[in-house]
C-alpha cells in the first residue's frame, strides 16, 4: 500500500514512517524530511530513497550518487542514484516490450522487474 503523509515535524515523520518498508522523500529543496536515526534504528524499513538533488539532502545521512548502497540494513538511494536506476528500468521495460506485440506491463510486472536490480 502507498501512502502519502502530512507530518509537519521531524517527530511526526519519525513516527509516519514506523512500519513502512519504503520511504521516499519528495519534499521542498532545502528541507531535511528526515533525520538519520530516523530511519536508521527503523526495524521495518527495507530501502530509502531522497529525490531531492539540492544540499541539504532530503533524508538525512543519504548521499547524492548513493545507488543500492547497503546501510544499517537498508538499501539507499540518493537523487543521482535513483535516476540513474529509473533510467535503467525505464530501458529494460521497453527492451522487454519489443519481445513480443502483445506484451503488457502493468505496475506489478515493472515492480517484479526493478527488484531484479535492486539488491
Amino acid at each position: 500500500m502507498v501512502r502519502a503523509i502530512e507530518a509537519p515535524s521531524t517527530s511526526a515523520r519519525a513516527a509516519a514512517i514506523d512500519g513502512a518498508h519504503i520511504v521516499l522523500a519528495t519534499g521542498a529543496a532545502g528541507v531535511v524530511l528526515l533525520d538519520a536515526a530516523s530511519w536508521q534504528n527503523s526495524v521495518s524499513l527495507e530501502l530509502v530513497a531522497d529525490a531531492n538533488a539540492s544540499p541539504p539532502a532530503g533524508i538525512e545521512g543519504i548521499g547524492m550518487n548513493d545507488r543500492g548502497l547497503l546501510s544499517h540494513g537498508k538499501i539507499l538511494f540518493g537523487p543521482l542514484g535513483f535516476g540513474a536506476l529509473k533510467l535503467r528500468l525505464h530501458r529494460a521495460c521497453i527492451a522487454r516490450l519489443f519481445e513480443g506485440n502483445d506484451l503488457v506491463l502493468d505496475a506489478e510486472e515493472i515492480y517484479s522487474i526493478a527488484k531484479t536490480m535492486v539488491g
